[in-house]
Formats: structure tokens, C-alpha cells, sequence
């Protein structure tokens, strides 16, 4: 698949040079930056402030400054930085008592606390994780499919802090109190077949250990999520993207991220965009090629696409969706031969034009074709 993993950084990309036309700045460098899936030129809190909409250096310092008096107040405290539970409790506490305000579900980024000094649990938890590691302690997340909590990893027992409550420091005291707090997570009939007092069990079973550049991509995802929310599933893509470089296997997102490729999917097929289609069901079966949904739509968007292409004779789109859906092996012997319909077509354009390099590009897929065959 490393083929069409690098055709999707390159459509990835290609968004991306449009998507600039209306963000440029402080996000298409961030953009950029993390193109080999790594944080170079921007630190977390830089780039967790970017993700919560900041484009200009103007306004990331001001975001800054504000992030650096949250450290003075707790360094002004001269609290001992020996014993680290004991550390990270008292962060906890400043950082509910005097920063974060008031818990509210949509309130996903650092400029909700900052503006309206409200949160929901991704947006503490960023907070609460880069502000701790300033302050010498090491953090990660554990991210579930409703939630994401606190991991401090570097002391002697496991510690998770659940951000969205007061009380949330150290949750493993009491599994079976935590299991009654998750309960508004879950809709009422998954509640009772997982079990009132089996929630946390089930998240944990389900979840995986997320560093903070991970973390981070969660503000991406929900950032795409309210765009979706407002029917914007252009920029909603562009989030998920973005998100992806982030945070390659978010376990929060699988059905949200999964509805998404099909609303957006069949919103440019339904305005015959077929390209663009292809494109997004394609990256659905890149990411979930057990998805029998995804394969067909893959496949109907792509036949529409090649008989486009040929109309508009445009031989570029024709050549790289073949390349494409020949990586992702999704052709029967009906569609191969089809293909090879209109690769004949094309053949006889080009001989007619005299074009033999493109004869020669075209004459490479036909032999391939006969190959699967």
C-alpha cells in the first residue's frame, strides 16, 4: 500500500495548496510541518493553539503570553518538584480552580478556555498535559472511543486523571464510582449491554496510549467534526487529513471519521465530481479495507471517473485513478475488462496524434491489465 499512501499525501498536499488560499499563515506552515508526521518547527502548545484556529504570529503570541502566565502562577507557588503525584495534584487543582472554568461538550479548543473559560475533555487535557511537562513531569493520554484522559507515565504506580471534573485526579481509586461518571458518555441500550459498572473496563479494553503530538490531533478531529456538524465536508476533509498526520489510528473518531468519507463521498458524486469522489472512497478503503461499502463505492466512482476522464480527455486523471485502483486490487474480471475499453480508446487517441509517449504510458496499464487477467 505504500503507493497509494504517498498518492494520498500528494491529494493531501494538493488540498492543501487550496486550502491555503483561506488559511495562510501560522496553519499551512503547521501544515507542512507535520508532513513526515513530526512537530520540527513548532512546540505543542504553538501548534495546539494553531489547530484552535490561530493564523497570525500577532495573535499566537498573545495565546502564548497567556499560556506563560498559567506557568508563573504555578511556579510563583515554589511547590516541590520531588514528590511528582503530589505535583501533578496541585497543577490539577490550580488549573480547575483558577483556568479552566466550566465543562461544556462542544468547547474543544485552548481558545474556548481562554475566551469563554470553558473545556471539554480534549481541550483539558491538552492543556493540563503540555502545562504539566513544563513543569517537569511527563505525560501522555490514553484515548478510548468516547474520551480521552491523563497519563503520567514516569511514577511508581499508574495514574490517570479524568480532566472534565474537579474530582478526576487519580480515577483508579475508585473504578466502579468512574464507571457511574461515564455513563452520559453512552447512549441508554449501549449502557446496559456493556454493564452500568463496566464502562471504564470497556474503554480501557478498547483505547490505546497516545503521546501528546497524538493528542493533538485530536483538535484537528473535532475541529473537522463541527464542519461537519454546518455540512462544510470540504473543510471537514481537510481536518481529517490534517488530523490523520497528526494521529494515524484515533480510536474517537473510526465511526465519525467513516461517515464523513461517505457524506462527503456522495456529495461529489451526487455533483458528479467523480474524481474527487474516487478520491475520498478510495482513502475510505485505503484507511478501512474491510469495508465492503467502501470497495463498492470505490469501484462505482471509479468507472463513472475513467468514462469522464475519456470525455473530457483529460488522459492524466485516467492514468492516475488506474494506478490507483490497481494498488488497491479491487478490480474483478468484468471491470478489468471495461477498463481495458476505454485504455483502448485511449491508445487509438494518441496513435492518431502521434503521441508514442503516452501511447508508451497507455500501452504499460493495458499489459498490466492483461497481467491481473
Amino acid at each position: 500500500m505504500r503507493l497509494f499512501a504517498n498518492i494520498i499525501l500528494m491529494v493531501f498536499f494538493t488540498h492543501l495548496s487550496l486550502f491555503a488560499q483561506e488559511n495562510s499563515g501560522l496553519q499551512v506552515q503547521l501544515y507542512a510541518d507535520m508532513d513526515d508526521s513530526h512537530l520540527d518547527k513548532f512546540t505543542h502548545i504553538e501548534a495546539a493553539f494553531i489547530l484552535s484556529g490561530i493564523d497570525s504570529a500577532d495573535s499566537l503570541q498573545v495565546c502564548l503570553n497567556w499560556y506563560e502566565n498559567i506557568l508563573q502562577k504555578i511556579r510563583d507557588y515554589n511547590f516541590s518538584s520531588f514528590d511528582k503525584p503530589a505535583l501533578a495534584q496541585k497543577i490539577f487543582a490550580i488549573m480547575h480552580s483558577t483556568i479552566l472554568g466550566d465543562y461544556d461538550r462542544d468547547s474543544t479548543t485552548l481558545l474556548d478556555i481562554i475566551q469563554h473559560k470553558k473545556f471539554n475533555c480534549v481541550s483539558a487535557t491538552i492543556l493540563y498535559n503540555l502545562v504539566c511537562e513544563e513543569m517537569g513531569l511527563e505525560t501522555s493520554a490514553f484515548e478510548t472511543p468516547t474520551h480521552v484522559y491523563t497519563i503520567f507515565s514516569d511514577f511508581d504506580k499508574k495514574f490517570i486523571v479524568e480532566n472534565t471534573s474537579p474530582m478526576g485526579f487519580n480515577i483508579l481509586k475508585s473504578l466502579q464510582a468512574y464507571s457511574r461518571f461515564l455513563l452520559p458518555y453512552y447512549p441508554d441500550d449501549q449502557r446496559l449491554k456493556i454493564g452500568l459498572d463496566q464502562l471504564y473496563a470497556y474503554e480501557n479494553r478498547h483505547g490505546r496510549s497516545i503521546d501528546n503530538t497524538e493528542l493533538l490531533g485530536l483538535l484537528a478531529y473535532n475541529q473537522a467534526y463541527f464542519s461537519a456538524k454546518n455540512n462544510a465536508f470540504d473543510r471537514a476533509y481537510e481536518f481529517v487529513l490534517t488530523a490523520q498526520s497528526f494521529n494515524q489510528d484515533s480510536r474517537s473518531n473510526i465511526r465519525f471519521e467513516k461517515g464523513l468519507y461517505f457524506r462527503w463521498g456522495k456529495k461529489c458524486f451526487d455533483e458528479k465530481r467523480f474524481f474527487d469522489a474516487f478520491t475520498v472512497f478510495a482513502d475510505g478503503f485505503y484507511r478501512y479495507p474491510d469495508n465492503e461499502d467502501f470497495a463498492r463505492n470505490t469501484k462505482a466512482t471509479f468507472q463513472n471517473c475513467i468514462q469522464q476522464s475519456w470525455q473530457q480527455k483529460k488522459w492524466s486523471v485516467t492514468r492516475q485513478i488506474t494506478e490507483e485502483i490497481f494498488e488497491l486490487q479491487l478490480l474483478d474480471l468484468q471491470d478489468r475488462n471495461r477498463l481495458k475499453y476505454f485504455l483502448d480508446k485511449w491508445f487509438s487517441y494518441f496513435l492518431i496524434q502521434g503521441d508514442k509517449a503516452k501511447q508508451n504510458e497507455v500501452q504499460q496499464l493495458i499489459d498490466f491489465a492483461d497481467a491481473q487477467n
